[in-house]
């Protein structure tokens, strides 16, 4: 205790800032990675969760298309197989095409009873190559090296091969099959399907339909997500993956193939959890989140699975823990560097600055003044002083500049009064030159008055003379508008004849082209109902081979082609109109074509007639223009010259008064002569007295 007594100010103040910063910088680094912690591990969950349901999206929508699909295909089946419309060519041919407009699936297959889709099953025994022994109606249509070929189903009455036939038999609902490998021609596929009974009006069971969907597709699918460089998998309701990106050989492998993989995949099964973290194959830890996926129309569900390394997730915590250490170091250290530099510009550095001003103002120099930076003690203290350094610099300045006021006083009084004496023996001189320049410039003015009256009975004469051109000119200008005005109406009328005849000309035009529109149109008319005609046709005879069902359907595929023949007769109705039109419209713009060339010429003599007469009025009025300034002119002159000799009058009455006056100047400028060097002794004793005071007032700068 005794030694921190003996410490400065500025140790102790530093040595508690310091021990407070530290504290405050620990407890919140703590805090901040506690919290980057949380949402480190948040972030990664969320972006498993987002890529899971994306791809869980993906997987839902492609199987519920899949099943509308195959849905509607049970439909029109069942309904051939009523009306016995398709054969089974026809309907190979139908697969072959949904095949080829889906590129998603692999193969489309159908299954029926025997007997069940023609009751000519006997005519078919091995009849075609997609035909077996039995003549059932079992085609499989599946790509196979860049083709679309067609074969028997194989081993559809053996429990678990042919479970994509005996399930759908048995629940008579929509089975999806677990992930199986099958073979076809082209070798062993894997692959799920879809699989729909067909079922009678009655619930009879008739068949199946299956669609199926190759692994590798799926497996494509599934590569497209690597959330946080993870991956995203596919695992069935038995806990089978369907798709494994980051392990294809695991695929048709149980997802449960470690102990704690097995028992997160129970509580998903049982609800309990959605998610947990496993040790992987690398025997890194790994953060797995299951999305459930309810495939439509049945009460199975599948599931995605997305896997991000735990070491992934918490990079960014553990690079941000290294950073946050470094960073407090720093800033602490920079924090006791800025303590140690405000308390040396805050404390110790004015009072050494106040110490050197005291110093400055005990020697003699009252200019010194402290910079107030802010409000606290030491900014009182600065303004403090700077208030009583400009009081005495007030007072010391004051007394100076009357001093020098004085001074400056006596001397400019000193310097005017010899000006004045001066200026005064100048003036006497100037009044005398003055009076006689006076009595001259009265004699002067005498002639001038009489020579200013001959010449305004001159100039009186020429502005008579000038008003009665002007008049003259005035009454030519007036009849020249009056005439330019009529042509220029004439000009007018021609020109809107003109344009009313272009306007014609156009239209007529502007009609031609809209026949010649109108029979393009009549003529798209005539193909659209030729078209309509065929596909009337065309609806007919599919409509014949529905039978019943489409009987209605061919009365208004009869109507419709009924309405289309009445269509073309009337268009081409139309287009011979339309062709008389185009005749009369082309005589016509020939016949415009003559008449706009007529007016175009009148419209031209009138034009230049028009720009004569302009420039003729132009040239008249600038001739009145004129005259009228010469008698403007005139009239001037006359006032003017009268102005003249009324001033040359007044000029030399003042001529007289000046003479008398400058005498009288002359006799005051000698008086103040004398006055002016009595001023002149006095200045020069308050001068010496100012110069006696400033000597004494230089000790002390202010």
């Amino acid at each position: 205790m005794a030694l921190y007594r003996r410490l400065s100010l500025t140790v102790k103040f530093v040595l508690v800032v310091s021990l407070v910063i530290i504290v405050i910088f620990f407890f919140s680094l703590i805090a901040n990675l506690l919290n980057l912690r949380s949402v480190s591990i948040s972030n990664g969950e969320l972006e498993a969760e987002v890529a899971g349901r994306s791809y869980a999206e993906t997987i839902q929508n492609s199987m519920v298309d899949i099943e509308s699909a195959a849905k509607v295909f049970t439909d029109v089946l069942v309904e051939s197989r009523e009306h016995q419309t398709l054969s089974r060519e026809e309907v190979i041919s139908t697969m072959k095409s949904m095949l080829e407009n889906r590129p998603e699936l692999f193969a489309i297959s159908t299954l029926w009873e025997p007997n069940a889709f023609d009751q000519n099953d006997q005519a078919n025994i091995n009849k075609t190559p997609y035909d077996d022994g039995t003549g059932r109606f079992i085609p499989y249509v599946l790509r196979n090296q860049g083709s679309i070929t067609v074969e028997p189903l194989k081993n559809y009455d053996v429990e678990g091969a042919g479970d994509y036939y005996l399930l759908p038999k048995k629940e008579k609902k929509p089975i999806y099959i677990e992930p199986y490998s099958y073979e076809t021609t082209g070798g062993a596929i894997e692959m799920i399907s879809v699989m729909l009974p067909i079922l009678d009006k009655s619930g009879t069971f008739l068949g199946t339909v299956g669609f199926d969907v190759s692994l590798s597709k799926l497996q494509e699918d599934a590569d497209k997500y690597k959330p946080m460089g993870g991956y995203v998998s596919l695992v069935t309701g038995n806990g089978k993956y369907a798709a494994n990106p980051n392990d294809p050989e695991s695929v048709l492998k149980d997802f449960g193939d470690t102990e704690e993989k097995a028992a997160l995949w129970r509580q998903v099964k049982n609800g309990k959890s959605v998610q947990g973290y496993t040790n992987n194959s690398k025997g890194e830890n790994v953060l797995r989140i299951f999305v459930p996926i309810p495939l439509p129309e049945s009460d199975q569900v599948w599931y995605t699975q997305t896997a991000i390394p735990k070491a992934t997730i918490m990079a960014d915590y553990e690079q941000s823990k290294t950073e946050s250490f470094i960073i407090m170091l720093v800033g602490m250290l920079i924090l006791g560097i800025v303590i140690v530099l405000q308390l040396w510009l805050m404390v110790i550095k004015p009072l050494r600055v106040l110490s050197e001003k005291l110093q400055l103002m005990a020697q003699g120099d009252l200019t010194q003044t402290l910079q107030v930076r802010n409000d606290d003690e030491f900014g009182k203290m600065s303004s403090h002083f700077n208030q009583m350094t400009y009081k005495l610099r007030e007072m010391f300045g004051l007394v100076a500049d009357l001093s020098m006021s004085v001074g400056a006083t006596s001397e400019e009084l000193t310097a005017n009064a010899e000006q004045t004496g001066k200026a005064a023996e100048q003036i006497a001189v100037a009044i005398g030159r003055v009076a006689e320049g006076a009595q001259l410039q009265n004699g002067y003015a005498g002639e001038s008055s009489l020579a200013m009256s001959d010449l305004s009975i001159g100039v009186q004469r020429i502005a008579d003379s000038s008003s009665a051109v002007s008049a003259s000119a005035d009454e030519v200008t007036d009849q020249t508008k009056r005439g330019s005005a009529q042509l220029q109406m004439a000009v007018n009328q021609m020109t809107e004849l003109k344009q009313s005849v272009d306007e014609t000309s156009l239209a007529i035009e502007r009609l031609g082209e809209r026949s010649v529109q109108i029979s393009g149109i009549i003529g798209l008319i005539s193909n659209i109902s030729k078209q309509t005609n065929l596909l009337a046709l065309n609806a007919a005879i599919e409509a014949s081979r529905v039978g019943e069902q489409g009987r209605g359907f061919a009365v208004v595929a009869s109507e419709i082609r009924m309405l289309a023949d009445q269509t073309k007769q009337a268009a081409e109705q139309v287009t011979e109109l339309v062709e008389h039109v185009v005749q009369d419209t082309n005589q016509a713009s020939q016949a415009m074509a003559v008449g706009n060339e007529q007016v175009r010429i009148g419209v031209q003599g009138v034009s230049d007639s028009d720009l004569l007469f302009t420039s003729i009025l132009a040239e008249m009025t600038q001739v009145t223009d004129q005259i009228q300034e010469v008698s403007a002119a005139a009239q001037q002159m006359t006032a003017g010259t009268e102005q003249i000799s009324a001033s040359v009058k007044v000029l030399a009455e003042l001529a007289s008064e000046a003479s008398a006056d400058s005498q009288s100047v002359a006799a005051a400028s000698e008086e103040q002569l004398a006055s002016m060097e009595e001023i002149s002794a006095s200045t020069e004793s308050l001068s010496s007295m100012v110069q006696d005071l400033l000597d004494k007032l230089s000790y002390f700068k202010i």
